[in-house]
């Protein structure tokens, strides 16, 4: 890497740091809101919170990486304008693209890290998050209520007279469509593998059409709880079923390279003819260009029109650059 590069870019990692921690502290705040939001009816503890964050973390990172290293290259051109160093290079025979090669090589790379979040990480944390809530949702339905009737346990009505930490009392269960009762002692809930299981002690169980009756000293009842699991290496299945969520996040994948040819004619100006405008450019640019991506839910059709941007950026860097 030569001085140049090393220079710009030394200079560009303090922008950079601060617009990211601000845009991921704010991002960060929004996940946590819709968390709450969608746990509302649910008890979580705050380790539970900190972990359904953690399987949002990818796509904050996805995001947040992406704007900010737009922003901060444009804030970096912009400072550089603004004190006549940009000026002063070209009048000493440098080329605009010398200035954005370093960049250009970062969005590269930046897009490929981009890339592996957006067909790995992401899928994997959104697979991951849906199961844990729905585990959660499903203890939530089964945290009965003493001295409470019309509750159920999948196809059980369920009534308990006291509670004792994680044990329950004097239970009784019945199965309408079998028409059974069962009468325990005790009964715990558990989580097992997959499993809700509710373990029951020292009972009966009346079978009123057979006119059976059974003692017993421990009897489990499981309800499965819904999960999801998807392989990367079933690839069709994999990308069926997580095609709209690449179609969603391709254009935030690919922002730093289609939008890297627009930073030199925003952020490239002579401050005694023109007014420093670049922010206010570069958060134009990307609105823009994030509603054009939504227009459409289609994989091929956003990797078109992010492609256009690139090349209509590369013309307009071409005809437009200052000096």
């Amino acid at each position: 890497m030569d001085k140049l590069s090393k220079y710009l870019i030394s200079g560009f990692w303090p922008i950079f740091i601060m617009i990211f921690l601000i845009l991921f502290l704010i991002t960060s705040i929004i996940i946590i809101i819709s968390i709450a939001n969608i746990t509302s009816n649910i008890h979580i503890t705050f380790g539970e919170l900190f972990k359904m964050y953690m399987l949002s973390l990818p796509k904050v990172l996805f995001i947040t990486l992406s704007i900010s290293f737009f922003i901060s290259v444009v804030s970096l051109f912009a400072k550089h304008s603004e004190t006549q160093e940009l000026i002063a290079l070209f009048s000493s025979g440098v080329k605009p693209f010398a200035l954005l090669k370093p960049f250009l090589l970062l969005s590269f790379f930046l897009t490929f890290i981009n890339l592996i979040i957006l067909f790995i990480s992401i899928p994997y944390a959104k697979t991951a998050f849906i199961n844990f809530k729905n585990q959660k949702q499903q203890v939530a339905k089964f945290n009965f209520q003493t001295s409470q009737v019309s509750q159920r346990f999948g196809n059980w009505n369920i009534f308990t007279s006291s509670k004792k930490d994680k044990t329950y009392e004097n239970i009784i269960l019945y199965n309408n469509s079998e028409n059974k009762l069962i009468l325990a002692k005790y009964a715990e809930l558990k989580n097992k593998n997959g499993y809700l299981n509710f373990e029951l002690k020292k009972g009966n169980v009346y079978v009123f059409n057979d006119n059976i009756l059974i003692n017993f000293n421990k009897m489990q009842i499981n309800q499965k709880i819904p999960k999801s699991s998807y392989s990367i290496f079933r690839f069709s299945e994999y990308f069926k079923k997580f095609k709209k969520l690449f179609a969603f996040y391709l254009p935030f994948a690919l922002l730093p390279m289609a939008l890297i040819f627009f930073i030199p004619p925003i952020s490239f100006f002579h401050p005694r003819i023109h007014k420093s405008r670049s922010l206010i450019y570069a958060i134009t640019l990307i609105v823009i260009y994030l509603i054009s991506t939504k227009t459409s839910s289609s994989l091929t059709t956003n990797f078109i029109i992010c492609m256009l941007f690139l090349i209509t950026g590369y013309i307009f860097y071409k005809r437009k650059t200052p000096f």
